[in-house]
């Protein structure tokens, strides 16, 4: 009787933590000329990751390349809705790629940067 209770329990136990990890994730990333709100995310690799940006004030750009995204332009005080799944472990940093303020020229863009685990 043991065994089969134990037995239970592993299999209701894997079946959490397989739906677990492969919950899609959202994020919301607000953007600004000083930075990006949050500046950084961590998600799993494998996993379906939908961010959305929003322009706080003017355009922006994000250039998602190692995530197959070339050149996204957040519109001045708009919204833009991206989705992948990261293939690859690592850090991925980005910086904002649209002219927005004088802290592109003195190297202080804003930077957006995806942390992905296994």
């Amino acid at each position: 009787m043991t065994r089969i209770i134990v037995s239970v329990f592993l299999a209701v136990s894997l079946l959490f933590s397989v739906a677990a990890f492969s919950e899609d994730v959202f994020f919301e990333v607000k953007a600004d000329k000083p930075a990006f709100t949050p500046s950084s995310i961590t998600v799993k690799k494998g996993q379906k990751v939908t961010i959305k940006f929003t322009s706080l004030d003017v355009d922006h750009g994000i250039h998602l390349e190692a995530f197959g995204l070339k050149e996204v332009i957040i519109p001045e005080k708009g919204s833009i809705t991206v989705e992948f799944t990261p293939d690859k472990t690592g850090t991925f940093d980005f910086p904002c790629t649209k002219y927005c303020g004088w802290r592109h020229l003195v190297g202080k863009r804003p930077r957006f940067e995806v942390k992905v685990v296994d």
